[in-house]
Parts: C-alpha cells; structure tokens; sequence
C-alpha cells in the first residue's frame, strides 16, 4: 500500500515537471531546467523515503526475532502499531515514516537515547498516553496526548510495541 502510494507520488511529480518543462518554469520565475531539477529532487527524496519504510519494515521484523518481547506484546500487535504509525496515530507526521524524526518537530525513535522514557515498552505508552509538554520537549513542539488523536488505548498500546522496536 505505501510502496504504491509512493510510486504514484513518484509519477505526479514527474508529470509535473514534464508539464513546466513544456510552458517554460514555475510560478517562481524559475527556468524549466530549474524546476525540472527540483521536481526530481523531490522525486529522489519520496524514493529515498519509501526505502528507509523499507528497511524499517526489515528492521523491526530482525529485532522482533532476535529478542524478547515484553509480556503482553505479541508480533501481531507490532504489526498492528505499525499501521497507526502510520495511518490514525498520525506519529509519522512528526517521527517520519521509518521514525527517524524530523528535525525541530519530532524526537529520532529509531536510536538508543530515549528523551521522555527509560525506553521500556511500559515507558513508551506512558508517553504516548500522556504526551510531552513544549517545556520537556527537545525541540520546543509539545506532542499532545495520544498525538492529538481520538485512537484508543489499545492502539496507544499497539504503537507503542512498534515504537519500542525502532529502538532496539
């Protein structure tokens, strides 16, 4: 579904850039070389992204197998932690797709230092449960509980089993 989504965001932008190839620039007075240029920039980094979900994907499906889950967590519910990451949970918003984060809004998920927990799955719900405030936050954007999001506990759950795996 997302490797699909990225395709087709592929294609409009080559489309896109073929059609200011064609009346001469952009709104910006930039020439058609131009825009042609940043349109495939913008191309390269959506491919770039569909690789680094990629390999999340891989990621996480190596560290499920090679520790220990914490009790209650099951492979089943990272999956499904994975798709409110994505989807409802909005966190890939802020986090980025593969949780890496974004750079003055949302924390990098994917390493070893854990900013608002000790980094344990229980620690991670907490978090997400209770959100940090703009004071606690290392970038100053405060992330409301749950995201903002009206999804339920047990989604909170679930994406906090996925997050607690980009971490490991």
């Amino acid at each position: 579904m997302m490797e699909s989504r990225i395709r087709w965001t592929a294609m409009f932008a080559l489309v896109f850039a073929l059609g200011l190839s064609a009346c001469g620039g952009d709104a910006n007075g930039n020439s058609a070389d131009e825009a042609v240029a940043s349109t495939a920039d913008a191309s390269a980094q959506v491919a770039d992204d569909a690789e680094g979900v990629e390999k999340a994907g891989e990621d996480i499906a190596g560290a499920v197998s090679k520790q220990e889950l914490p009790d209650g967590v099951t492979k089943e519910m990272i999956e499904q932690g994975k798709a409110v990451y994505g989807g409802a949970g909005i966190c890939s918003s802020c986090h980025g797709p593969a949780g890496a984060g974004i750079p003055s809004l949302g924390a990098n998920l994917t390493d070893a230092e854990w900013l608002h927990s000790d980094g344990s799955y229980d620690g991670v719900v907490k978090t997400v449960m209770d959100g940090v405030t703009a004071q606690a936050s290392s970038s100053g954007v405060p992330m409301p509980a749950k995201g903002g999001t009206n999804i339920s506990d047990d989604d909170v759950n679930a994406v906090a089993a996925y997050v607690w795996t980009l971490g490991k």
